[in-house]
């Protein structure tokens, strides 16, 4: 019976196990349908995302007693907090009583306090006064904490998932080690700006644009494409479960950028981990990037952007005025293709291996992640 309602499920939303797996096989896009149909993100919104591990902030942050940090993750509003014991702490940013933040700016604290009705809670989530819960005989302060949700750090970052049963951030993501081994490392580098802006695309076509150069000669060609050698052929992917990373000894474009490489460059290190969270850098700059979807066409880019020592304002300047550009040109391009997959003329676009592998295994990581959920035995496709 279980089984039969899975596949009944995976029917209603028009989903075939057979028909994708054979898609994939065949280097096929996903069918044009899930870049626009509200059923498929509500699925990927309820059920993919509050499973998932998500970047929300850098642990610098947070380093004092009373460091409080309102951020999301994913669509889910969290708060995180350093307790007066130095431990940390992540919950969900909602009032136990009608659901209102008790917490809507970052700041150092003693309590957290709904702005609504003065509930107070303590930084490690109990709740410690609900004006007039004297006069409620049945009120029991203890059952209304707020709701924690799991968290962790690595190298200087802040992790959450929203299931407390999920497995540890570094057995989802071993390739982190890979990461840092290969000298991703922001502890030198200093915080320069955010760049928040939306999309008018799924957030698929933001992942599956951020995961691939193919387009920087083209797109990019005044922009990051002009600053680096950006040839497909100069990438290392490595591809290990829910985590992509990538590696190139680039040369900087010395008449762009003031210098010629330097003995000591590392290039550029990238990690994509699923599902929305994306880490880089190169010798000069290194960024966070946060997709936020926010509808079945929208989502939210979120970049934090970071500068190396050494380098003087004028380049900080150059460097950062490039990566605008490229951003640009990138939500140009995303939002050029939502029109053309909402058409729904074109069932399928046909990926590049080659050149595009990246995609590939983020479709896959799609179709692992929603079968899932949805119940599917892979094993029978």
């Amino acid at each position: 019976m279980a089984i039969a309602m899975h596949a009944d499920r995976a029917r209603e939303l028009g989903i075939d196990p057979s028909q994708v797996e054979d898609g994939l096989a065949r280097n096929l896009t996903f069918p044009a349908r899930w870049y626009w149909d509200r059923r498929i993100f509500d699925l990927e919104l309820d059920e993919i995302f509050p499973r998932s591990w998500i970047f929300v902030a850098p642990l610098h942050k947070l380093e004092r007693a009373g460091d409080v940090v309102a951020t999301r993750a994913g669509h889910i509003p969290i708060v995180l907090t350093r307790d007066l014991e130095g431990e940390l702490h992540a919950f969900v940013n909602v009032c136990r009583h009608r659901a209102y933040p008790v917490a809507e700016a970052d700041g150092n604290k003693k309590l957290l306090q709904c702005g609504y009705h003065a509930w107070t809670y303590e930084l490690d989530g109990r709740l410690r006064k609900a004006p007039g819960c004297e006069l409620e005989t049945t009120f029991d302060m203890g059952e209304f904490s707020l709701e924690p949700i799991a968290v962790e750090t690595w190298n200087g970052f802040v992790f959450v998932n929203p299931d407390r049963s999920a497995a540890p951030l570094r057995e989802t993501f071993p390739a982190l080690e890979t990461l840092a081994e290969r000298g991703l490392d922001f502890s030198a580098f200093t915080y320069h700006e955010t760049s928040t802006f939306d999309v008018n695309a799924n957030w698929k076509i933001g992942v599956e644009n951020a995961c691939e150069c193919y387009h920087c000669p083209t797109i990019h060609s005044g922009s990051f494409g002009n600053a680096f050698e950006v040839g497909v052929e100069e990438y290392e992917y490595i591809n290990r479960g829910a985590m992509l990373c990538q590696f190139t000894d680039y040369n900087v474009a010395s008449s762009r950028f003031h210098h010629e490489p330097r003995e000591g460059d590392r290039g550029f290190r990238f990690g994509y981990l699923w599902p929305l969270t994306f880490l880089a850098q190169d010798d000069d700059v290194a960024f966070t990037h946060v997709i936020v979807p926010t509808a079945p066409d929208r989502f939210t880019n979120i970049y934090e952007m970071y500068a190396a020592p050494g380098l003087s304002q004028t380049e900080i300047d150059e460097w950062m005025r490039m990566y605008a550009m490229t951003l640009q040109e990138d939500a140009r391009a995303m939002e050029a293709q939502q029109p053309g997959l909402r058409s729904n003329m074109i069932p399928h676009g046909r990926l590049m291996p080659s050149r595009e592998s990246a995609i590939s295994a983020f479709h896959r990581q799609v179709w692992t992640a929603m079968a899932g959920v949805l119940g599917l035995d892979l094993s029978q496709s």
